[in-house]
């Protein structure tokens, strides 16, 4: 690090930081460096939507790449994050060409994280702000330009998931994870990408613990309201959804409170993903549309292809369905927005994303 910040500094850095919500940023964690040896001054998590990103943050008094070169800057990780009172117009491009980001007491701000890029520039302090001593923002002309991308987009969502349900296949080949998620090898590759340079996964490592944890929630909490939405294929009542058949066997996951293990004695909805769906199958289980009671039977289109080959081994026909991956049901259990669900949800949870587990 620069040097060891004082309290003062370490206040001026937390105010500097959250100044960054008038561009949508906000903090999800700030912990402090115990030490001054340690290279960095904090280590914060930065968010916008669902776009995650932790840095290192780095008080550097001189904002300049001479300033900063005797710093580890490059880190697949955890990038750095310089913050200074000012940065100069010069300094400003040649940080930018190297990558390195940096927020300043104007406002001045280069981030790109994930599908976010934020590039303010030309903010100086006014003439009676100089003499006052105080960096505030000035209401100047500034480029601002922010990536409308969602990183949890319905297809990126499914690359997405086959990361959380197989943590191996982040060091797979690109056309591997592209036919276990059911995308394109043009979409894998992009959500590959942009995970790597957020540092949400490494390529040539398994999904670690943490990466599991930082990428699960913002994904299972866009689930419902994007990818969720387009696999279902029909919504039904039934008298008794705990009983499902088929006439023939049938590639079939149980999802939500329905599915195995999650600690319902007596589900009160079904969720079922298939890979084709036959109409007869909703008169053989008794299934009906009836506009005066509401759904609890929710069918919905398998678009994962297991990379073990369970599918293929794992169905019983007769013998029933098997679970959906532990993710899915996560995120399903998630998606009824039921108050009794949400500790079952929790603890599904915590029995699959152990230390050592993923």
């Amino acid at each position: 690090m620069a040097s060891e910040v004082n309290s003062l500094e370490r206040n001026w850095l937390e105010e500097t930081l959250h100044s960054l919500s008038d561009v949508g940023i906000s903090i999800s964690s700030l912990s402090w460096a115990d030490a001054p040896d340690q290279g960095f001054d904090a280590i914060v998590m930065l968010v916008r939507n669902d776009n995650l990103q932790r840095y290192r943050v780095v008080y550097a008094p001189s904002l300049t790449y001479a300033g900063l070169s005797n710093l580890r800057l490059y880190d697949e990780q955890t990038p750095v994050l310089a913050i200074g009172e000012r940065i100069t117009e010069r300094s400003a491009t040649s940080l930018r060409d190297l990558r390195i980001q940096y927020v300043d007491g104007l406002g001045n701000t280069y981030l790109e994280f994930g599908d976010v890029y934020i590039d303010i520039r030309g903010r100086r302090a006014s003439i009676r702000d100089r003499e006052r001593g105080v960096a505030l923002r000035p209401a100047s002309e500034s480029q601002l330009r922010v990536a409308p991308r969602n990183l949890f987009s319905p297809r990126r969502s499914q690359v997405i998931f086959a990361l959380l349900s197989w943590p191996h296949l982040a060091m797979a080949r690109v056309q591997d994870v592209a036919t276990v998620a059911g995308v394109s090898l043009g979409q894998a590759h992009n959500v590959l990408a942009l995970l790597d340079d957020a540092g949400l996964i490494y390529r040539g490592s398994p999904l670690r613990h943490r990466q599991t944890l930082d990428l699960l929630e913002p994904w299972a909490a866009e689930y419902s309201r994007g990818l969720r939405r387009k696999l279902v294929i029909a919504t039904f009542h039934s008298d008794d959804p705990t009983v499902i058949g088929f006439r023939q066997p049938q590639e079939a996951y149980l999802s939500g409170e329905s599915a195995d293990g999650v600690g319902i004695y007596r589900p009160a909805t079904l969720t079922v993903y298939l890979d084709h769906y036959d109409r007869k199958m909703a008169f053989d289980n008794r299934w009906r549309n009836d506009p005066e009671r509401s759904p609890n039977v929710t069918v919905l289109q398998q678009f994962w292809r297991d990379p073990e080959g369970g599918q293929k081994d794992d169905h019983r026909g007769a013998g029933g369905p098997s679970n959906a991956p532990w993710p899915l049901v996560y995120a399903d259990l998630l998606a009824a927005n039921d108050p009794r669900l949400a500790q079952v949800a929790a603890t599904w949870r915590d029995q699959n994303v152990q230390p050592g587990k993923v």
